[in-house]
Order: structure tokens, then sequence, then C-alpha cells
């Protein structure tokens, strides 16, 4: 195993990268995305309040049904808004590089039910450390490994801009040290995306 200490005084990695939040202890590397901000409430009050301004509106013979069906209608948008909205807001992603272990930890969502989930790769496991192109302008770090003789990849890091390009590669340089792997080094392409 190479030393985690002497690739991380080489390369010495940020405290933020993309959405991610990286922390250092003794024999760990430690990345998580922060908590969503909370956007679910006021969709969620401008629901109630559409709901309560149709139903009173009918109850008190200001309005008839036909005219606060619109009211409900952008009501119950927005119990739907709000609904997905807190299943985004619960969805984290993060990692820990255990040397001590030797493994990797993946803690992920799970796409639709957003339920929590958790991987413990070996390092042995890990086939892969990379840059990958996420959109226009945008990278990701991504890592491919064996779980039950599949081939998977997982984001690490996502949504780095290009003004963060030379941490992402010293973060790239550092992970691919700790996992054994010579610069350049890749794998075959996955064939499954664990998160989707």
């Amino acid at each position: 195993m190479h030393d985690f200490r002497k690739a991380l005084a080489d390369n010495p990695a940020p405290a933020r990268l993309g959405d991610i939040t990286l922390r250092f202890a003794p024999s760990m590397l430690i990345g998580e995305t922060g908590v969503a901000r909370a956007t679910t409430r006021p969709t969620l009050l401008v629901g109630i309040a559409l709901a309560l301004l149709a139903v009173s509106a009918v109850l008190l013979g200001v309005a008839s049904e036909l005219v606060a069906l619109p009211f409900l209608l952008a009501s119950a948008g927005a119990f739907a808004g709000s609904a997905l909205l807190l299943r985004r807001e619960r969805r984290r992603r993060g990692f820990v590089v255990n040397f001590a272990t030797s493994t990797l930890r993946l803690d992920l969502s799970t796409p639709f039910a957003g339920r929590p989930r958790t991987l413990l790769v070996p390092f042995r496991d890990v086939k892969a450390v990379q840059a990958v192109e996420q959109g226009p302008a945008l990278r990701c770090l991504t890592v491919d490994f064996a779980l039950e003789g599949e081939l998977f990849r997982e984001v690490l890091v996502a949504g780095v801009p290009p003004s963060q390009d030379d941490a992402a590669n010293r973060l790239l340089r550092v992970l691919q040290n700790a996992f054994g792997f010579s610069a350049g080094e890749a794998a075959a392409p996955p064939v499954t995306p664990l998160s989707r």
C-alpha cells in the first residue's frame, strides 16, 4: 500500500472541491456533500395557502367550484413539488478512504426512494480513479470498482469548474497513489452506473 501521508504531502488536497467538502483524519480522507438548502418549506406553505384560499372561497360562496379548481390544481402541484424537493434535499453522497482498513466506503442514496445506501469496497477491488467530463465546462472525479463480479462507476466529486482544475488534479493524484495506480492508469469501461 502506498503511503497516504507522503501522497498528501506531495499533492495537498483542498478543503472544498466541486460539491464535496474534504476532511482529513490520521488514516482517512473523508468527502461529503453539504446539507442542501431547505427549499421544501416555502413550496409547502404556498400549497397550503392555495388550498385554503380555494376551499374558503367555495365555502364562503365568493367563488364557484369551477373558479376554485385552478387554485386546487396549483396547490396539488405545489405539494408534489414539495415532495420532490424534499427527496432531493435528503439525497446525500460521500466517501471515506480508510487507509487503516484499506477500504473505500461509498455513501449514496437510492435514486427514487432516496434511501441511504453504503458500500464498503476493498482497495483491491478499486479498478480506476479518473476525471470525466460532466457537461459543458464541468468535470467530475469517478471511481470504478468491482462488486459481485460486475464493474461499477460511482461519482466521488461532481460539478468541478475549470477554476478548480488544479485542485481536482491534485486530489486525483492523491487517490490514484492511495489505491496504487500510476498516473493515467485506467480500467475497462464500467458496465453499470450504480446510482441509476
